[in-house]
């Protein structure tokens, strides 16, 4: 497998260190009851919890001709899902390991999500996953979310690593395209949210199938 030699790491966070699909769906569905409209299957709704959820109620509320309540579902939804974020979310298998290894290593890592950074704070810190990180921001924390570099940029910049140095490590096609984007190398993690044929086709330099392999490739 090819090595990549980083100073720093750049993780998503949804779909890549975390597995928090359950409890935005349970949240998209409890904005959809609030507004007097069914559930959605939760298998269709992780089809989209990887680009965001917001089309799926833009969506639903179009298409009960209830447009207008839009900002009212919105709001059901941010309230709901700050309160519920929590419930079953966790670290995927191994991603305990994986960032102690790079720890001990002396690595820096931090997380550029484009989740609203008051979700990614209270799951960072409520999973105890704070002290790994040198900074971590979320998609309202900047000008600027993923596939723009600003986010990464940023984090070069706090880390005081250059492009040479640093890896973006994410499941989605935006993830690889924000890393190509700022010049530097790219990981695609297949076991994340998104079909792994999307993350073939945004070319990283390598995609892994397990958290695990990060060990093996990252030196």
């Amino acid at each position: 497998m090819k090595k990549l030699k980083a100073d720093l790491i750049i993780f998503d966070l949804d779909g890549t260190l975390i597995d928090s699909k359950k409890d935005i769906a349970d949240a998209v569905n409890s904005t959809l009851v609030g507004m007097g409209l069914e559930e959605m299957a939760l298998e269709a709704l992780y089809h989209y919890v990887g680009n965001g959820v917001r089309p799926v109620i833009e969506k639903s509320m179009i298409d009960s001709n209830q447009a207008e309540r839009l900002p009212e579902a919105i709001k059901h939804f941010q309230d709901t899902y700050i309160e519920i974020l929590l419930d079953t979310t966790v670290m995927f298998e191994g991603i305990g390991e994986v960032l102690d290894h790079f720890a001990s290593k002396g690595k820096k890592m931090t997380v550029a999500s484009n989740k609203p950074y008051r979700y990614v704070d209270k799951i960072i810190k409520g999973l105890d996953m704070s002290r790994y990180f040198l900074s971590v921001l979320g998609g309202d924390s900047l000008h600027t979310s993923k596939p723009d570099p600003e986010m990464l940029v940023e984090s070069m910049k706090e880390a005081g690593v250059g492009r040479e140095g640093s890896i973006m490590v994410g499941d989605s096609r935006v993830d690889i395209k924000a890393g190509i984007n700022t010049g530097i190398r790219t990981i695609g993690v297949a076991y994340g949210f998104r079909e792994r044929e999307e993350l073939v086709d945004a070319k990283p330099d390598v995609i892994i199938e397990t958290p695990l392999e990060l060990k093996e490739v990252i030196e």
